[in-house]
C-alpha cells in the first residue's frame, strides 16, 4: 500500500527528473517525501536501512499463542541441525563466497515393510515372508540445495529378499540378501540461489534448477519412463505465455543404469549402459487443464536405438476428473525384446460421490501393437502399473501382478470404488478388472477381482491387506493373499 500511494502521487504530479548524485535514495519518515527505488537500487535501499525498535516495518518479537492446541511433530529416526518441521528461532546460517546463505541440517528417514504373502498362477505357487527397508538420508544445505542418498539393505529391485520361503518346497528355507548398495545418490539445486548476485531482484532468468547423480525419473504417470538412472537434468520453471500460466521445461541426459523394456520375464535383468536423451514439458493453460509433452531418445548399440513420445491432458468436467494419455515407442530399425513399435492409449475417469469422500473410478487402456517403456525398474511392474490395484506390483518379494502379463495388442479396464472409513484412518478399495487380446485366435482373456484394506495405527504404523482372484482363459484360476505391516520413521 505504501508503494501504491507513493506511485499514485508521483503520477498525479507528473514525472520529475531525478538526481544522479546517489545511487541509493535516502529514506524519509513521511511517505510523501520518499522516492521508492527500483531494480538493484531497491535491494541496496532496503538492505542499508537501520533496524530499530521503532521501525514500523519490523516484525514483533512477542510470541502469540496459536488459537488451537499445537500438534506434536513426528520425529525422524535421526536428525542434526534445525529440527524438521520444528519451531523456534531460525539459525543465522553460513554465508558462502557467492553470497548464498546456507543453513545445513541432516535428516535420516525411511520405511520398513514386512509381509506374509502367497501368490498362485497356473500350477506354480509362491508363499513367503519377505521384508523391505528403504533408508533415505537428506542433507539439506538450503531451501533449494540438497544431497540425497538411499539404500535398500535387505532386498533388491529384482525380487531377491531377506525372509523365509515356504513354497515351492524345493526352495524352502531362509533367504538372505543383505547389501550396502546405494540405490540413489544425487545433488540438486538452483543456479539463481547459489549465485544470488546474478539476479539480486529475482526478476531475471537465472532461476534454473539442476540435478546430477543416480535419481528416480517418472514420466506420464510411469508409463513412458519409471526408473532410477545415472543422469543430469536442467529445469526452467515458471515460464509464462499467452494462454499459459506456468510452463516447465526439463532437459536430461542419462548414461547408466537404464533398464529397457516392459519388465517381461525375459527382460528383468536388462540393465546396461545405454544413453538416454530427453526433453520434458508440462504447462497449466487458460483452458483449466494441465498438459504435458515428453520426448525421449535412447542410443543403445546392443538392443537398438529408439524414439519415445508421450502426451497427456488432465482436466475436470463439472463433477468428473479426467486424464487422457497417448504414448508411443518407435524403434529406428527392427523391433527387439527391449523395444517394440506401438501406441498405448489410456483414459482415467474418477469422481467423488456426493455427500462423502469416497471415490469411484473407471480406467481403460488400448495397446496397439507392442508399446514398450523407455526404461523401467524391475520392481515397477509394466506400463499399466498405475491403472489399478490389479495391474500394480507390491514392490517386494516374488508376489506377482494379478493382471500383469505382456500387454501387446490388448485392451482392458479397471473399475473401482475407494471408501474412507473412520475419517481418514482407514480405507477400502474394491476393484474389478478385465483384459483381452485384440488379435483373433489368442486365448488371453482374464477377469479379476481385487480388494485392498489399509489402516493407520498410531503415528508410524500401517496395516495393509491385499487379496485377488482372477480367471484366465489359458491358465484357469489364480489368486493371491498378503498381509503387510509398514513402519514409517
Amino acid at each position: 500500500m505504501f508503494a501504491i500511494f507513493v506511485s499514485s502521487r508521483a503520477l498525479a504530479q507528473g514525472h520529475q527528473p531525478q538526481s544522479n548524485q546517489s545511487n541509493v535514495p535516502k529514506a524519509q519518515n513521511h511517505a510523501t517525501e520518499t522516492t521508492v527505488p527500483e531494480g538493484r537500487n531497491a535491494v541496496d535501499f532496503y538492505r542499508d536501512q537501520a533496524v530499530t525498535d521503532d521501525d514500523p516495518w519490523r516484525l514483533p518479537d512477542e510470541v502469540v499463542q496459536y488459537p488451537v492446541d499445537p500438534v506434536e511433530r513426528l520425529r525422524p529416526i535421526l536428525e542434526f541441525g534445525s529440527p524438521f518441521l520444528g519451531n523456534g528461532p531460525i539459525q543465522p546460517g553460513i554465508k558462502t563466497p557467492t553470497g548464498q546463505m546456507l543453513q545445513p541440517w541432516f535428516l535420516l528417514f525411511g520405511t520398513f515393510r514386512s509381509a506374509f504373502q502367497s501368490f498362485e498362477s497356473g500350477d506354480e505357487r509362491t508363499t513367503e515372508w519377505s521384508n523391505r527397508l528403504d533408508l533415505h538420508g537428506n542433507v539439506n544445505l538450503s531451501g533449494t540445495e540438497r544431497l540425497l542418498f538411499s539404500m535398500r539393505p535387505v532386498d533388491r529391485e529384482t525380487g531377491d529378499y531377506t525372509g523365509y520361503n515356504f513354497e515351492p518346497n524345493e526352495d524352502e528355507g531362509w533367504q538372505q540378501d543383505l547389501n550396502a548398495r546405494l540405490t540413489q545418490l544425487f545433488f540438486e539445486g538452483d543456479i539463481g540461489e547459489i549465485f544470488p548476485g546474478l539476479d539480486p531482484t529475482d526478476s531475471g532468468t537465472f532461476d534454473v534448477g539442476f540435478s546430477i547423480g543416480r535419481q528416480p525419473v517418472l514420466l506420464q504417470d510411469g508409463i513412458l519412463l519409471n526408473d532410477i538412472i545415472d543422469m543430469v537434468g536442467i529445469t526452467r520453471n515458471s515460464l509464462v505465455f499467452d494462454g499459459v500460466s506456468n510452463l516447465r521445461m526439463t532437459g536430461v541426459y542419462g548414461w547408466n543404469h537404464i533398464n529397457r523394456g516392459n519388465n517381461d520375464l525375459a527382460n528383468k535383468n536388462n540393465d546396461h549402459s545405454a544413453h538416454l536423451f530427453g526433453l520434458f514439458s508440462e504447462a497449466d493453460t487458460a483452458w483449466d487443464n494441465t498438459v504435458s509433452l515428453d520426448f525421449i531418445y535412447v542410443d543403445d548399440d546392443r538392443d537398438g536405438n529408439a524414439w519415445y513420445v508421450g502426451a497427456a491432458s488432465t482436466q475436470r468436467f463439472s463433477w468428473l476428473n479426467t486424464t487422457f494419455r497417448v504414448n508411443a515407442s518407435i524403434p529406428e530399425r527392427d523391433e527387439t525384446p527391449a523395444v517394440g513399435r506401438g501406441v498405448l492409449l489410456l483414459s482415467q475417469l474418477s469422481s467423488t460421490l456426493p455427500g462423502s469422500d469416497n471415490i469411484a473410478y473407471f480406467n481403460t487402456f488400448w495397446n496397439i501393437d507392442q508399446f514398450t517403456s523407455a526404461a523401467r525398474s524391475p520392481d515397477q511392474g509394466g506400463p499399466l502399473a498405475n491403472l489399478g490395484i490389479l495391474y500394480g506390483p507390491v514392490g517386494m518379494g516374488r508376489y506377482g501382478v494379478p493382471l500383469g502379463q505382456p500387454i501387446d495388442d490388448t485392451i482392458g479396464t479397471a473399475i473401482g470404488y475407494q471408501m474412507f472409513l473412520d475419517g481418514i484412518d482407514s480405507q477400502l478399495i474394491l476393484e474389478l478388472g478385465a483384459r483381452t487380446s485384440t488379435k483373433s485366435g489368442r486365448d488371453e482373456g482374464v477377469l479379476g477381482f481385487g480388494a485392498r484394506y489399509q489402516r493407520a495405527i498410531g503415528e508410524h504404523h500401517v496395516l495393509r491387506l491385499d487379496s485377488f482372484v482372477a480367471g484366465r482363459e489359458s491358465d484357469g484360476l489364480s489368486y493371491g493373499l498378503r498381509m503387510e505391516w509398514m513402519i514409517k520413521f
